[in-house]
Order: structure tokens, then C-alpha cells, then sequence
């Protein structure tokens, strides 16, 4: 099987696996007589609706018993987890896990069976509502795969009587649903969206899936007309649960995926003109093939995509500044984004000339020609941050940990950090554990390293002038103007390779060395990834945010303007 390396992604971390389809289960008759499904859905306008999908959630307990839950799902222990173990312990083995593990095998992942499953009623009848596209189609390698894969998810609905599972947790889900609800009730973001593009779609949807880490968009086509829907993975913890109940992240995931129903077709339309600056591909084509974006066009999509949204919430908020998230698209490898949003000015301010973006796009496919790859500036070449960016720039990480402390931690530090690497591999990076000695003695001008511990007890983190403004004491660590002691104290920051600033190095800072134990899975929230350091006493964050890169140091506040 041919592999395709692919990043982490905020949010939520992505994987590919391209390989030969091998078929599914026996397709069987659908009967209609099924007891019907109480969904879980918000008080919205109808237009725009909010709710956990059966469908979704009948998708997900599937994926859970297979090779696409380590990277594609989040990492945190939650009871709803243990629920889905304790329900379906018996059902592990039923043909539908076999079939979708298939599936994930040929590259039907991401996105393919998410929009898969809009295209059928709830569970347990998951009724073809309309016919399947050939984008779909292609992913699966034949529509006889999506029928089998229907028929498989459609038994084990019905031998687990997933019904009941459901509406077991109907209150888990009407919880989360009325959080996204008060968190969105004061915007119309229809509205803004239909005022921006200057179209119309025949309905609006944000479905919430507990398990699923990161997001998609998708678009169906139906007899009324397009509905889009943004599928939105949860954004941090709230105990033993999961929350969606973020509001920077849930209008920026909800503005982007609807986003795409509008923008990738414009590009499809004027790709003649896009295609003749294909040169710009080159320099962040290994990063957008570590992130699944394999071409000029699809980058281009997440371009103006991202560029569109970014705008869409600065005409939501009159105090919205736009640096930090276009710079941090641009740290992932999104280079042109600023550049699309300086675009996306001009046609803002001359809506008679361009009633609609339609009309606009042709105006972005000829600016693009006007750019030169030898006039980047360097705070696109150069590793600008945050640690989501870390990802996209290698399919290679270098994990460094201490031996200058007693002989049984570094063995505990070791499978930790062994438990950690596995989890990078499950997102095709390549993990390499080494020791800080054995760090002495690499060349690190195209590596990338994750350093763990301290500067007394990493004999490599000694020997390294890192860039970033942290100071060390007996037991303690200075950072921000704030003093930081004893036990339970964890700083996680990026930093520019002090050998190559093109690349990224992260440090994992524990005052105390057995503090770095389950530091891997320290990080759970999407926005936190699109921080550049997080501060941590034990599970509470103490603090988060984005170093000052005006000049060639990193500072945590900016340095007055002098005369």
C-alpha cells in the first residue's frame, strides 16, 4: 500500500492512504418499515440549522473500532468514548467495520464518508436520498462500494439497534446543541455570507459530531436547490465531555466550510487563468501535500477560501483585526493569503462593479500572475509560528529527551514520549526518538526537532541559543514577566530551528523532568495549536498566545518606536 504523507492538522490532524479497493459486504434489500429517530436539533430559523446528525454519529461509532480513530478522531478520553466502547463491545468485528477499514484503505477518508453519509435518510433505513456524485464515486473506486457501504453501516444500525444508543444520549447532544446556539444567537451569518458572495443556497447546516477532529464542508445538490453543511468537530474539554462551545473557532470552521460550496466552483470556472501561476505551487507544495491539498487547484481553493472567511469576520466585528489569523494561515503555508485578502478589499468597496464574487474571481486569477516567487518576503519563507504550522513543514520530527536525571524517569519519559510517536505516525510524520547526546551529534540544518525538559537536565537544550524569551532557575522558569515554581509547571512552545529559520523546533519545558509524563497529549484544544506557547500548572492553562516577530527576535511585547 502506497502511502501519502499528510500533517497534523488545529482542531483538530489528517491522514491518507491511497491503495486497491477490495469489496465490502452483500448488498441486501432496504426495508422501509423502521421505527423513525428522534433527532437531536436546535431552534434555529429553518434555513439554518444546528444539530448532532444520526448520521454522523452512526459513522463515527464505526470509525472508532478502526485504523482512521487514532489520527481522525480526537485524542481525549470522554465518557461518550466510553459508552461507544461499552455499547458496541460485541459489534467490533461486524462486516461494517470491515468494510469501512477497507474503504480507509483505498483513500475514501476526510471528507468522502462524511458526505456519504448526507446522501441517505437517518439510521437505521439510511435511504439513497439522491444520487451520489461522481466526486463520491471516484473516491469509492465504483458506486457498487457505496451501496455495499451503505448496506454494511444499515445492519449494523439495526443489529445494534443504534436507535437506542442514540436516544440514550439525545440530553448529551440537546447540551451541546443549546451551546452553539447561545454562542451564534446574536449574528446572522447567512445573511453575511449571502451579502458577501451575492448568492443564495436553499439551506444552511452546522452538524456537530462529538468524535471527529477537525472539520468539513460539505455541498449536496437536491431538487430545491445546494445545501451545505459544515461538519464541526468539537473544540476542547469540559470535564469528562467535549464542548463545541468556542466561539472564534465555531464562526471561523462555520465561515469556512459553507465558504467552500461557494468558492471552489469559481475556481473550477476560471482555472484556465489559475493554471498559468502554477510556478507559486512550488515553493508550498511539500506543505500543502502534508495538509491533503495535492494541487495548484486545491490549494487554491484553501486560499481564497480562508482569505474569504478571515474577511467575513472582520465585517462581523468592527474591532476584528486580521493580522494574527492571516498570519497564521500564511505560518501553515498559505503564503498568498494576505495578498487575496488585499483583493478582497477592492472588491468590497466596488460592489457595482462586482455585484457578485463571481464576477470577481477572473480579477484573482490575473493578480496571482503578477506575483514572483523570488520577491517572497522572508516572513513567508521563514518559520513564523504557531505550533499548528509545525506540521505541514516536515513529514520527519526528532523527539529529544533528557538523560541528565535518574536512570528509571528517563525510562518513563521514554514510553511516553513511545505512546506520543505512535500518534505521529498514525498522521504519516515520521517519529524519531533520540537522546539529547545523541542530538549533539546530528546535523539539524533540515531537521525538525521536539525538545523535552529543561536546560539542566537536556544536554542538548543547553548547547542551544533558542530565540524565544524564557529564563531558567533552580525550579523554576520566567516567561512573560511571570515567575513560574515547582511542581506541575509545563511551558509548550515553537521556536525557528537556530540552525535553519525555514523550520520549525518546538520545546516541551517541565520545571520538573516527571512532569513531562503525558505531555504529548497536553494540547487539546484547536486554538491552542494556533498559539505559539501555551503555560500549563498541571490541566489548567495558565496563559497562551503569539510572540511579537516585528524583528528578528521573538519577544513576548512589542518594543516602542524610537524617534
Amino acid at each position: 500500500m502506497q502511502k501519502r504523507a499528510v500533517s497534523l492538522m488545529i482542531s483538530i490532524i489528517v491522514w491518507l492512504l491511497v491503495a486497491s479497493l477490495v469489496g465490502c459486504a452483500t448488498a441486501q434489500k432496504v426495508r422501509q418499515s423502521e421505527k423513525s429517530l428522534d433527532r437531536a436539533v436546535g431552534t434555529t430559523e429553518k434555513k439554518f440549522s444546528i444539530t448532532v446528525d444520526p448520521r454522523m454519529e452512526l459513522l463515527a461509532v464505526v470509525q472508532h473500532f478502526t485504523t482512521w480513530a487514532p489520527g481522525g478522531h480526537i485524542k481525549s478520553k470522554t465518557t461518550y468514548k466510553e459508552d461507544i466502547d461499552n455499547y458496541f463491545e460485541g459489534f467490533k468485528e461486524h462486516p461494517a467495520v470491515a468494510c469501512v477499514e477497507t474503504l480507509i484503505n483505498a483513500g475514501f477518508t476526510h471528507d468522502a464518508p462524511v458526505a456519504f453519509m448526507l446522501y441517505h435518510s437517518d439510521p437505521p433505513n439510511l435511504v439513497q436520498k439522491t444520487s451520489y456524485s461522481d466526486y463520491l464515486i471516484n473516491r469509492a473506486h465504483g458506486e457498487e462500494n457505496l451501496i455495499e457501504l451503505a448496506d454494511a453501516l444499515r445492519d449494523f444500525a439495526r443489529k445494534t439497534d443504534f436507535v437506542q444508543f442514540y436516544q440514550t444520549h439525545k440530553p448529551l447532544y440537546d447540551t451541546h446543541i443549546v451551546e452553539v446556539e447561545s454562542l451564534l444567537k446574536d449574528k446572522d451569518y447567512v445573511q453575511a455570507l449571502e451579502d458577501f458572495y451575492g448568492e443564495s443556497r436553499n439551506s444552511y447546516s452546522v452538524i456537530l459530531p462529538p468524535l471527529f477532529s477537525g472539520a468539513y464542508g460539505i455541498t449536496i445538490e437536491t431538487e430545491d436547490g445546494y445545501d451545505i453543511c459544515g461538519v464541526i468537530g468539537p473544540c476542547s474539554l469540559k470535564g469528562k465531555r467535549i464542548t463545541f462551545a468556542c466561539l472564534n473557532y465555531l464562526e471561523s470552521m462555520m465561515l469556512h466550510e459553507w465558504s467552500h460550496s461557494f468558492v471552489n466552483p469559481l475556481v473550477d470556472q476560471n482555472y484556465d487563468i489559475f493554471k498559468k501561476s502554477i510556478e507559486l505551487f512550488e515553493p508550498i507544495k511539500g506543505m500543502m501535500r502534508n495538509q491533503a491539498y495535492p494541487s495548484w487547484r486545491v490549494a487554491l481553493y484553501e486560499h481564497v477560501v480562508r482569505a474569504c472567511e478571515i474577511h467575513l469576520r472582520a465585517n462581523l466585528y468592527e474591532d476584528f483585526r486580521k493580522e494574527k489569523p492571516l498570519s497564521v494561515q500564511e505560518g501553515k503555508g498559505f503564503w498568498y493569503v494576505s495578498y487575496i485578502d488585499s483583493l478582497l478589499d477592492v472588491y468590497e468597496t466596488d460592489r457595482k462593479k462586482f455585484p457578485t464574487f463571481s464576477q470577481f474571481v477572473p480579477v484573482i486569477a490575473n493578480k496571482l500572475l503578477q506575483i514572483s516567487i523570488d520577491d517572497l518576503p522572508e516572513r513567508l519563507t521563514a518559520f513564523r509560528g504557531p505550533l499548528s504550522a509545525i506540521f505541514p513543514r516536515t513529514n520527519c520530527i526528532y523527539l529529544i529527551y533528557p538523560t541528565a536525571i535518574e536512570e528509571g524517569l528517563v525510562n518513563k519519559i521514554k514510553q511516553d514520549l513511545t505512546s506520543f510517536a505512535g500518534f505521529l505516525s498514525s498522521a504519516q510524520i515520521e517519529p524519531i526518538l533520540i537522546s539529547d547526546k545523541e542530538a549533539l551529534d546530528i546535523n539539524w540544518q533540515d531537521k525538525v526537532g521536539f525538545i523535552y525538559g529543561n536546560t539542566r537536565d537536556n544536554v542538548f537544550f543547553k548547547q542551544l541559543e533558542i530565540g524565544i524569551p524564557v529564563e531558567f532557575h533552580d525550579n523554576a522558569l520566567e516567561f512573560h514577566g511571570q515567575r513560574y515554581d515547582g511542581e506541575g509547571i509545563l511551558l509548550i512552545s515553537c521556536m525557528q530551528n537556530p540552525f535553519n529559520k525555514k523550520l520549525p523546533f518546538a520545546l516541551c519545558v517541565a520545571n520538573m523532568p516527571e512532569d513531562l509524563i503525558g505531555i504529548g497529549s497536553k494540547i487539546g484544544s484547536p486554538s491552542e495549536w494556533n498559539a505559539d506557547y501555551v503555560v500549563y500548572r498541571a490541566d489548567e492553562k495558565l496563559e497562551s498566545g503569539c510572540y511579537h516577530k516585528e524583528k528578528s527576535e521573538w519577544s513576548l511585547v512589542p518594543e516602542e518606536k524610537k524617534d
